[in-house]
């Protein structure tokens, strides 16, 4: 047994990035800021759930029948799996494991039936299997969205199909994915599959006794993916930036040879490197390396000194529609946004705004020129931001939801990621600037479906005036709209159901289609239209404005930096806090890090980490999580309680987050302030 092998998930690394193959598995002497806690993405994607579900869907009863190899040891895997597959008739085995020369892949499902092997590889991906493609419309290849999971099982069909080639099989590969099109037809599916620690191991618990048929309709679909997997292995090009038109079988034995021989090869850098997860932070130990900065430190005119300074991939790249901004200036060289012209990311139509405030294009431009002559103030449109402020109807509200999607529901008659909103905070600001905590919701009961008892509370809480409503982005507005489908569809019969919908409709758009009359107005676009600041480095999540917007402002400072200030009896009323300081200098002035973790063991910002790809959902990780984990039912009490009571603080600081940023700009503009 060779030590360095290249497994699938070091292929998928490679995909990524060659050079990261010389980092991984290197805790000890590089930073490696990737989450990787198979209990949090079980919790928050549902992967080991889906993987133990699909068992079912092969063999009735796999533990009994104890079909899972279940050991990590390389050389026991593989004799596992030999002495199963030599097994007479249908033989179904979880985990098996495939050696060829220095390639190694444990497969999720296979199936031996006389001289066939079927591959399925599990993803809690979801898919319409009528109308998907996976194609790109305009080029005809694999799409993006589908190439790492079409890559990784070609990967797995190679591996599998060389190991056995002297045996002769015929290996077929197939994804296993999460069906859009089906519903669960029995209670509480989602919880026949509970997620657990075991020491270091993550477990799925399954009850008892549990067989096929206590399932209900399969929610899950396989597709022979053969077609695909062999036009990747014979005829395309590797997407890499490793060497352009190099051929499947060849970048597998250079990424297997780099490995095992342990060879920094480094490739062109580009976007791909602001989310590198081998980059150094302030919470690494002094003595690890940075892998991202070895890589640029290996260019001409970067150093580790002037590596500090901004980067071209902090540029903001958003409404840039399929113009990467890094990729093009790192192609003519340009590492820093000091280095950057307007020609250089001028569009080539100037396209004027609806509106006043910023284009995306001054806003970049406004970024880089700050760049350029050191300045560390922010950018603020005072008049601008002054004439929306005089439309605004008191007393204000501002609303921040949870939310949560599962691939396997938590309810009957419920679609596999169908949107469940569980949570929701509510300051007001009154014309008199008086600022409070007005009302809160949270559903964490199991198994109890939310949604319609959500907007009702939410209507009870904006119609008692005409007051204007605001969001931080989409969310709060996609998620409303969701629920009004589900109201239409739903045949419970509902006393108010009209009178729900009617209540979204007032609050809420359909672009193209409607727009309320008290139509929420998005925080998030504001900050877009007339407020840049440096500090924030092109983010404008709520959690890097804040933050940002609170270094310049002393107003904010003096404020909520002393106690007697916010709580329950309070100048500022709060409905979860006695008396709370959000702004402390041991904490970096971020009220976020005031809080008390949800999970003592994790920070918020690795659970932030869990949502990174979901649309809308930048910053709640932390919430989802708990939620997903609450609705386990054998979770003590005292524990349910406290994670309950720290996702009621984590909402109330989002809506207070909205509070202060509009606190801020105010005492940014004297006429306002006066």
């Amino acid at each position: 047994m060779q030590s360095k092998l290249l497994t699938k998930s070091r292929f998928k690394l490679a995909l990524e990035c060659v050079t990261k193959l010389y980092y991984t598995g290197k805790k000890k002497e590089y930073a490696d800021n990737n989450l990787n806690d198979p209990f949090l993405l079980a919790l928050a994607k549902g992967g080991f759930q889906v993987g133990e579900l699909a068992k079912y869907y092969f063999c009735d009863n796999p533990l009994k029948e104890n079909i899972t190899i279940d050991t990590l040891d390389y050389t026991e895997s593989l004799n596992r799996t030999e002495t199963m597959l030599n097994q007479t008739g249908r033989v179904v085995i979880a985990e098996a494991a495939f050696q060829f020369k220095n390639l190694f892949v444990r497969t999720d499902i296979i199936i031996k039936e006389n001289n066939a092997i079927s591959i399925y590889e599990v993803k809690a991906k979801s898919v319409d299997p009528i109308s998907e493609t996976f194609l790109s419309k305009t080029t005809g290849n694999i799409s993006a969205e589908w190439q790492s999971y079409l890559y990784d099982l070609a990967f797995q069909k190679y591996v599998v199909s060389q190991a056995l080639i002297a045996k002769g099989y015929k290996v077929s590969a197939y994804l296993t994915l999460v069906n859009k099109q089906s519903t669960a037809t029995v209670a509480d599916l989602n919880q026949k599959f509970k997620i657990h620690k075991e020491g270091a191991a993550t477990k799925v618990r399954v009850r008892d006794g549990l067989t096929r048929k206590d399932l209900g309709d399969k929610i899950l679909v396989d597709i022979n993916m053969d077609l695909f997997c062999d036009k990747i292995i014979h005829d395309d090009d590797v997407p890499t930036d490793f060497k352009q038109g190099i051929k499947f079988e060849d970048f597998v034995n250079a990424c297997a040879g780099i490995y095992e021989n342990d060879k920094q090869e480094f490739t062109r850098l580009g976007s791909k490197c602001r989310s590198c997860q081998f980059k150094k932070d302030a919470t690494d130990p002094p003595e690890l390396k940075s892998g991202f900065e070895s890589c640029w430190t290996a260019k001409n005119g970067v150093n580790a000194k002037n590596i500090l300074e901004p980067l071209v991939t902090e540029l903001w790249n958003g409404k840039a529609g399929k113009i990467n901004f890094a990729e093009k200036l790192l192609a003519q060289d340009k590492y820093f946004l000091s280095q950057v012209e307007e020609t250089d990311i001028a569009p080539k139509k100037i396209v004027k705004k609806d509106g006043d405030g910023l284009t995306s294009h001054a806003r970049r431009m406004e970024q880089v020129n700050r760049v350029k002559k050191k300045k560390s103030e922010s950018y603020f449109d005072k008049e601008g931001f002054q004439s929306k402020m005089q439309q605004w109807k008191y007393p204000l509200h501002l609303i921040d939801f949870e939310t949560s999607m599962v691939p396997i529901p938590f309810h009957k008659d419920a679609r596999p990621y169908e949107g469940i909103a569980f949570q929701f905070s509510h300051h007001t600001i009154n014309s008199g600037w008086q600022i409070r905590h007005q009302s809160q919701y949270l559903s964490f009961e199991v198994g109890k479906f939310p949604n319609f008892e959500f907007v009702r509370e939410l209507r009870k809480a904006l119609c008692n005036d005409a007051g204007t409503i605001f969001r931080y982005h989409n969310h709060e507005n996609t998620y409303l709209n969701f629920i009004e489908r589900q109201l239409v569809a739903s045949k419970n019969p509902l006393a108010d159901k009209e009178q729900l919908i009617s209540f979204i409709h007032e609050i809420t758009h359909i672009k193209g289609s409607r727009t309320g009359a008290r139509d929420m107005v998005d925080l998030y676009d504001l900050v877009l239209r007339y407020y840049y600041p440096p500090a924030a480095k092109g983010s404008n999540s709520l959690k890097s404005i804040l933050p940002a917007m609170i270094a310049e402002s002393n107003f904010l400072k003096d404020k909520y930096g002393k106690t007697g200030i916010y709580g329950k009896n309070q100048e500022v009323i709060s409905l979860n806090f006695d008396d709370h300081v959000w702004i402390v200098p041991e904490k970096n002035n971020n009220p976020y890090k005031t809080l008390p973790q949800v999970f003592r063991e994790y920070s918020p910002e690795t659970l932030d980490l869990l949502v990174r790809d979901f649309e809308d959902i930048a910053d709640g990780g932390a919430a989802l999580t708990a939620y997903n984990y609450l609705q386990f039912s054998e979770i003590p009490e005292e524990q349910r309680g406290s994670i309950r009571d720290a996702l009621l603080r984590y909402c109330e600081l989002d809506t207070m987050a909205m509070v202060m940023i509009i606190e801020g700009w105010k005492n940014m503009n004297p006429d306002i302030a006066k």
